[in-house]
């Protein structure tokens, strides 16, 4: 089966391109392009996604955030939001 190329090249030919699954799984951010090393680099921007916007709602909510704790606090506290927010799309993945 011939796959088809999201981005075809024809003045290249020592590259074939990206797949169109590729391609899709990059804009909708969903890993599941078929290559290992797409996939968890899907899931790292994913995860780095989900920390900043717990940072931003708990920044917006509390705005003197920065005279209470740290920061590096505040950064933990965001990663361990976007872990539980990854763990539960991974279980309810269809």
């Amino acid at each position: 089966m011939k796959t088809e190329q999201a981005f075809p090249n024809p003045h290249r030919t020592d590259m074939t391109g990206m797949t169109l699954r590729q391609y899709a799984a990059i804009k909708l951010k969903v890993p599941n392009s078929g290559t290992d090393w797409l996939d968890d680099m899907i899931r790292q921007s994913l995860k780095d996604d989900f920390a900043a916007k717990a940072m931003q709602s708990i920044l917006s909510e509390d705005p003197d955030y920065h005279t209470k704790y740290k920061f590096f606090d505040l950064a933990d506290f965001s990663y361990q939001c976007a872990d539980a927010m990854m763990k539960e799309r991974e279980q309810n993945a269809t």
